[in-house]
């Protein structure tokens, strides 16, 4: 795997020709600029609109010069990945890095006739039995929270 990089920058690399132009002896191949464009971050503009599928698609895929059906890929793949982590045999939580953390917490089941305190008088009640449970929890992380200050 090393030795292929290698070889590729090996070879993508031109010799200094003394007889060419500072411009001509660079080397601008359009591999390198798309991986640079690639690499940057884009410029975060606000959406005046609640996206739908199709919308989200559109933009994605002009945004990454990508064909709509390779974008839907992507993220049918997404949503793959973030199923299988919370499922019961997976993980437990799944992490968008910077974006937001996916993670579950067990509820255990409560017993018929346990005291529980009622929000709105404050008194203790017996409540109903429940059986366990997981709730999934959302939580954002920082970069979603500073684009939303």
């Amino acid at each position: 795997m090393i030795f292929g990089y290698i070889g590729a920058r090996v070879a993508s690399i031109r010799r200094f020709d003394p007889h060419l132009s500072s411009e001509e002896n660079t080397v601008t191949s359009k591999s390198k600029k798309k991986a640079k464009s690639a690499n940057k971050p884009a410029a975060i503009r606000p959406i005046k609109t609640r996206l739908t599928k199709s919308a989200l698609l559109s933009l994605l895929a002009e945004g990454s010069d990508l064909s709509r059906k390779q974008v839907a890929d992507v993220l049918s793949n997404l949503e793959a990945i973030m199923m299988g982590s919370v499922h019961p045999n997976g993980a437990g939580e799944f992490m968008f890095p910077g974006l937001f953390k996916v993670s579950l917490r067990k509820v255990p089941a409560r017993k018929a006739g346990t005291l529980i305190r009622n929000p709105a008088t404050g008194e203790m009640m017996k409540a109903a039995a429940k059986p366990a449970s997981v709730r999934v929890k959302i939580r954002p992380l920082a970069r979603l929270k500073s684009a939303a200050a």
